[in-house]
């Protein structure tokens, strides 16, 4: 079988480089544009592929994605309608986002953030204390990742809310919510708003004025979904007036973020470069290697996203 290696972004051969070894001799490895390889390329693993790469491969059947967002794979366009596009599903990511997301939901119930600035100011000062059960928390997607997330911050005590685009089998201890109605629902109350969503039309620019003023007032926003689901003036906005207390963001419009933006400066703001968790290289060579394995044996792969819903 053989593989193209396509991204605009990533060295994807010096990033794979320990999986590439090990796959060798399964699965031969082929960096983009391969011109004399071209009819012999059946899979691709890809990263932000620049608008023309899946033209090139006529026999291409499936390419895998290096993370669970696929939104940079089903927008190119030359994917064609007959390749399959495969995301990595990997327990230890939802762990990983699970943890990011509990510290920052704890660092929001403490009020860590006003004691660090205490620090800063030599200001010994004991805060009111608020359980975890006084803090309300919504989450925008309920799929692996959402799912773990809800469980994890359940089980320490937060009241829990999940919403997503259509109705899921609710987990025992959170209470779910779908479709355009049950998200006015879910954010009623909330305190901490975290996003996880995948990125499609429906969902682009969801974090704006509209949701933040449906939450609890001095609420706080977790945003680990895509950059695109933010609308950052009106976060900007919602901060400043306090709707808002705080925002931790890990995912940007433009990454690396550009220095001159104002989000590296607000006081509200805890920021971190797109590093919430990632896909082990464990995990992506697998993906790749059981793909392989499912069109050798003339089977659809696993994890094949549904084109009509982007995820």
């Amino acid at each position: 079988m053989r593989c193209v290696l396509v991204s605009t972004t990533l060295d994807m051969r010096a990033v794979f480089a320990p999986e590439i070894a090990r796959l060798q001799g399964q699965i031969d490895f082929v960096d983009h544009p391969d011109f004399a390889a071209a009819n012999d390329v059946q899979l691709a693993l890809a990263w932000h592929p620049p608008a023309d790469a899946f033209a090139r491969y006529p026999n291409l059947k499936a390419v895998c994605s290096i993370a669970a967002g696929v939104d940079n794979i089903l927008s190119c366009p030359s994917l064609r309608d007959n390749i399959d596009v495969v995301r990595v599903v990997e327990p230890a990511q939802a762990q990983m986002m699970s943890g990011f997301v509990i510290w920052h939901a704890i660092w929001h119930q403490r009020r860590f953030a006003t004691y660090r600035a205490q620090q800063q100011n030599k200001i010994w000062q004991r805060l009111p204390q608020r359980t975890a059960q006084q803090v309300p928390v919504g989450i925008l997607g309920h799929g692996a990742i959402g799912a773990r997330v809800a469980a994890d911050l359940a089980m320490l005590g937060f009241p829990v809310k999940v919403w997503s685009r259509s109705a899921k089998p609710p987990s025992p201890g959170i209470t779910a919510f779908h479709g355009r109605d049950g998200l006015r629902a879910m954010l009623q109350d909330t305190e901490i708003l975290v996003n996880l969503l995948p990125l499609t039309p429906e969902t682009r620019g969801i974090l704006n004025r509209d949701v933040f003023t449906a939450m609890r007032r001095g609420g706080y926003l977790i945003q680990v979904g895509r950059g695109e689901h933010l609308v950052e003036a009106d976060l900007l906005a919602a901060l400043d007036s306090g709707q808002l207390s705080g925002a931790a963001l890990d995912v940007f419009l433009a990454e690396p973020l550009p220095k001159e933006h104002s989000f590296w400066s607000h006081p509200g703001i805890v920021l971190t470069p797109h590093d919430a968790c990632d896909a082990s290289l464990a995990a992506v060579g697998g993906t790749v290697l059981a793909t392989a394995e499912a069109l050798r044996a003339g089977m659809r792969p696993g994890n094949v996203v549904d084109r009509g819903t982007g995820y």
